[in-house]
This record gives structure tokens, sequence and C-alpha cells, in this order.
């Protein structure tokens, strides 16, 4: 290997963000077995982050090279979107100043069409939160498998595409900032008539605090999860407060499996897309509602000129 010095990643190297469209195991090994042995040579942290039969692939083409390379399951590291991020942050800054490699492979079977829009978004906020990390990433994506949507995502989300060939620019590609807006435009379900409805319109929010726990738990959502959701709601009803106008009106209801809490109110509460999505540094702003968004499953923001909601949901 080469000296550790030559791995060090200068804090402002753009990172390396690749989708790769492969076919089987096959062209799996031949595209990322080289970009791992690269990694290795230069004394980069490596690592894989897939599916078990590409971990299995991979091991055995690298032979004794593979004890140097960390191998973990894409189902248990792929769980929440903006816990992933965190996952990725805390594994770069530990392993800091060598600069970090690694094969992903997001999870996209078993997914309903809202969580597949918000892993969609999560690999496109990844331009953003490691924007000058120098990390690099392959992000693999089973086009045997995967619904042309998904495929289309990929495009849209990496800057660099492999696809039989390549990398190539991606033609398809939208900066974080604008495809995160295009989340956020697609239409949300009404709110049904049974849903529960609070007004707020005082900086003292005990009264959402019980309001949330009363019926979140009428419906049977777990301790825990409650604790969550009431934390959750309080901080978006205080965003709400100070950031728009009141009254803000608290609507509670089941939906799915899902408890779903929406706030909604005159101004615009919050200041681009990509809000609340990156870790925040020291006295950010956006620490609220990155909190937020690691409590609850999904959640979904609009801003329009009659003022903004934010919809969180979160499953009983």
């Amino acid at each position: 290997m080469t000296s550790p010095s030559s791995s060090v990643a200068d804090q402002h190297e753009s990172m390396e963000h690749r989708g790769f469209l492969y076919r089987d195991e096959g062209e799996v090994v031949d595209i990322c077995v080289p970009f791992l042995r690269e990694g290795l040579e230069a004394d980069d942290a490596v690592a894989v982050v897939a599916a078990k039969s590409n971990i299995a692939a991979l091991r055995d083409a690298l032979g004794q090279d593979a004890p140097a390379v960390q191998f973990e399951d894409a189902l248990s590291w792929y769980q929440h979107p903006v816990k992933t991020i965190a996952a990725y942050d805390s594994f770069v800054k530990a392993e800091s100043p060598r600069r970090v490699r690694v094969i992903a492979e997001p999870v996209w079977q078993g997914r309903t069409p809202l969580e597949v829009v918000e892993w969609a978004r999560y690999e496109s906020i990844v331009n953003a939160a490691f924007a000058h990390s120098g990390a690099r990433a392959i992000c693999c994506y089973d086009r045997r498998v995967l619904h042309p949507e998904i495929l289309t995502y990929a495009r849209r989300t990496h800057p660099e595409i492999i696809d039989g060939q390549g990398p190539e620019q991606s033609l398809e590609y939208l900066a974080p900032g604008p495809f995160s807006a295009t989340c956020d435009r697609r239409a949300l379900p009404p709110v049904p008539a049974v849903a529960d409805r609070l007004p707020v319109n005082t900086a003292d929010l005990e009264a959402v605090r019980v309001f949330i726990a009363e019926r979140a738990g009428r419906h049977g959502m777990g301790q825990e999860a409650l604790r969550n959701m009431v934390t959750a709601v309080t901080e978006v009803a205080s965003t709400a407060l100070h950031h728009g106008s009141a009254p803000a009106e608290l609507r509670v209801w089941a939906q799915d499996g899902d408890l779903v809490c929406e706030i909604a109110g005159p101004g615009h509460w919050y200041p681009d897309a990509l809000w609340g999505f990156t870790p925040p540094e020291g006295s950010d702003t956006g620490f609220g509602l990155w909190g937020v968004r690691m409590l609850c499953d999904v959640v979904q923001m609009q801003t329009d000129a009659d003022g903004t909601l934010i919809r969180l949901r979160t499953g009983l």
C-alpha cells in the first residue's frame, strides 16, 4: 500500500457519487472490485453496504484483501433515510482525515410509494451532505428486479452513471435542492373528515402535548413511538408559531397503519427544500427539523400562497 498520507482527503475535495445499474453479480464484481482495490492501495477507509449476494461475491473476488474491507448488510443499514445519512456522517468523521470509499446498495424492495420517494430524496441529499468530504461512492441498482421509476431516480440523483459502460455524466441529474423540491410538490392525500383538530395559537404547548398523547394512545401507539411523536409535533408547533403566525392548526388521524400528525398555518416556516436533511453543526437552525426527521418515519413539507404545512407519519 501507499503511505497513509496519500488517502488524506482535502476538506474541500468534492464527493464522487456514481449510480451503477447492474445486470448480475458478475458485473458487480467487474466494476466494484477494481474500485475497492484502488481504495485499499490508497489506504482509504473502504466499506461495502450491500445485498448479501453481492457481499458474498465481492468477498470471494477480493480474496486475501477482503479482511481489509468493512462489510455491512444493507437491510440493517438502510432502515430510515435520515438515520442512514447520520450513520454515514459518523463513519466519515470517524475515519477523518482518511478518505472514505463505499459500495452502497439502498434497499428498495418492500417500500411503499411514499417510502420510495423519500429514499430517492435520500440519494439526492447525499450529494449535499457530503459535498466536500472527498468521499467516493458507487450506489448499486439491480436492474433485474427494480421498477423503471427507481432506475430513473438513480439517473436523477447521481451526477455520474455506470450502465454497461462509463462512468458517464448523467444528463438527467438534478441538484439536491431542485430534486427535493420536486418531491415536496407531490400532492398530499387530503385530511380526512374524521381527523381530530386543535388550534395552536399560544407558545404554551402543553395542550398540544396532551392532545397528541391522548390521540396516539387511543390508536394504540407504543410508548417509545408516542414519546417521539409528542416531541416531534411540539417542535413543529413551536416552529410554526415562531417563524409563521398564529393561529396554526394541528390535525391528527390514523391511516394505513400510521399515526399522521399535521400542522398547518399562515407564513413560510422553512428556508429551502434541504432544511433538516443534512447533519446540523453547532447552533445550526436546522437542528430542530433534523431531530424531527430522526424521530418520525416520514416528514413531508409543503408551502404555497396560503401558508405552510408539515405532515409527520410514524407507524403504529
